[in-house]
């Protein structure tokens, strides 16, 4: 599950954004020239876009039921990093790896993937395409995340994912007996 951070930070903001929209209105009412009424016209509007963006990301969580990760003995699905590559498959990691953020104190798992330009073009949207090559660049993978937008430990994270591509792991190695 996300944090609770996550799943109502949109709401504080859309209250936030409209109270900012009307009084940028408010002030803009008041103003004499016609210079002031444009900018505070344009701060009310701006205002009024992020706060649908708001909106809409509530909806978006709350039709994932508030989900931030799903894990499956075929792979995984991260809703908390807000990255679009869709489920990634045991089959395609290659290695499970621990990096240390020593600037901002996070710890982050790293799955070396076999294709990860195939994930990277998953994501639909360009400016986080661009993130998910510079990750891939840094990190060595596209696939990095932390638990800072879940409910739960980093260790509670590592754990689970260990143990589910060991269990694949271990699927496979019985498929290649039989």
């Amino acid at each position: 599950m996300l944090r609770s951070q996550k799943k109502y930070g949109p709401v504080v903001g859309a209250i936030l954004f409209l109270f900012a929209s009307f009084f940028f209105f408010w002030i803009g009412m008041g103003l004499e020239r016609v210079t002031g009424k444009f900018l505070c016209l344009i701060l009310s509007t701006a205002s009024i876009g992020v706060l649908f963006f708001c909106v809409v990301s509530f909806v978006h969580l709350k039709r994932s039921k508030f989900l931030g990760f799903f894990i499956s003995s075929d792979g995984f699905n991260d809703n908390s990093t807000g990255h679009g590559y869709g489920m990634v498959l045991w089959k395609d990691v290659v290695k499970i790896r621990i990096v240390d953020d020593l600037e901002h104190g996070w710890r982050y798992i790293c799955l070396k993937v076999k294709n990860p330009y195939e994930y990277i073009g998953r994501e639909p949207l360009q400016h986080k395409r661009r993130s998910l090559e510079l990750k891939f660049q840094y990190y060595g993978s596209p696939i990095c995340f932390s638990n800072r937008g879940l409910d739960c430990t980093f260790q509670e994270l590592e754990d689970t994912i260990r143990s589910y591509y060991g269990n694949y792991l271990q699927r496979e190695k019985e498929k290649d007996v039989s």
